[in-house]
């Protein structure tokens, strides 16, 4: 099973509370922590079934896309893109790694008008492909995907039992949600009851609920595991940003926050996930009063998709010197 260590931080301080992150972001460089335990079940699977091409949907500087991709051509396993966008973007951060990968014919663009109807455009060209081949939706939010995404909540334990604590709350964000998810069922499933505050970055409370109902059935079908909904219900609580609010949005604040935690904690945090997810928990924790006790961020990764932003991080370093 997949560990990574967790310490306390600085960034975040409250009397009363001990706040510790956990460094999912350790687990490897080009592929991210939490996507590393989503593939952790997902390769197993690909090549239990002799899968030979795979389409993958996503943003051109997506995580999950850089990161498969990788894991994909090491298993000789030919991947074909759906990417958003109008145009072919800049070469930079992920989408650079990326098209190291995976040639530009492989790669097709879908304008953001139609990203609605990027799953039918993907089925459809999966059929054309020589079988056996695999549909992967975005961020990899897939059933096969599940057990390894399950690995955090036990990851998590074993934390708890090597420091001899408890976690009272633990926050996670959830892109398209298949890590939150892990998270949920994989503690409540050990029957661990910490309170789970989860930051929605690309879909809302509804989506995100409506998810988890699903992945919650096939656990419970596939390993008989006698698990309520009100159990896994219970303790969820669900935040929007407040500063760039719209997924793959950000501000000059976003970009001071990543100064202040590398400053800070020494860590390395990405603009899209991990420093919203540090500011949003900062403001939640010291304005509600309730929250108390030991507290975890999880820091997934996505520390590579600070290459796309060298300009914006420039200017605001450069600020802070005209400042002082």
């Amino acid at each position: 099973m997949l560990h990574s260590r967790i310490h306390p931080i600085k960034f975040i301080t409250k009397h009363g509370c001990c706040v510790y992150v956990k460094r999912d972001d350790e687990l490897g460089f080009g592929i991210s922590g939490s996507k590393l335990r989503k593939y952790q079940s997902l390769i197993p699977y690909i090549k239990q079934q002799s899968i030979k091409y795979a389409v993958l949907i996503g943003g051109a500087y997506s995580n999950n896309i850089a990161g498969l991709a990788q894991l994909l051509v090491e298993n000789n396993v030919v991947p074909y893109l759906f990417l958003r966008g109008d145009q072919v973007p800049l070469y930079q951060g992920n989408f650079l790694l990326t098209s190291l990968l995976v040639p530009t014919e492989q790669i097709n663009w879908v304008r953001r008008e139609n990203w609605k109807y990027v799953d039918a455009q993907a089925e459809a060209f999966l059929y054309t492909l020589p079988q056996p081949s695999l549909l992967i939706p975005e961020g990899a939010c897939m059933l096969e995907a599940l057990p390894g995404s399950l690995s955090l909540g036990e990851d998590i334990v074993r934390n708890e039992c090597e420091h001899e604590l408890l976690f009272d709350h633990i926050f996670i964000e959830a892109g398209t949600g298949l890590a939150a998810i892990g998270l949920i069922l994989g503690l409540r499933k050990l029957k661990r009851d910490s309170q789970i505050h989860i930051l929605l970055l690309a879909i809302n409370e509804a989506e995100f609920l409506e998810k988890l109902g699903g992945f919650y059935k096939h656990l419970v079908q596939s390993l008989d595991e006698d698990l309520s909904w009100e159990e896994i219900r219970k303790g969820l609580y669900f935040y929007m940003p407040t500063t760039a609010a719209s997924f793959g949005a950000t501000n000059q604040k976003v970009f001071k926050t990543i100064i202040d935690i590398a400053r800070q904690d020494g860590i390395l945090t990405d603009p899209i996930y991990t420093s919203k997810l540090f500011l949003e928990a900062q403001k939640i924790i010291l304005t509600t009063p309730a929250i108390t006790g030991n507290i975890l961020l999880i820091h997934g990764g996505g520390g590579l998709g600070l290459m796309g932003y060298q300009q914006e991080l420039e200017k605001q370093l450069r600020k802070e010197k005209l400042i002082k």
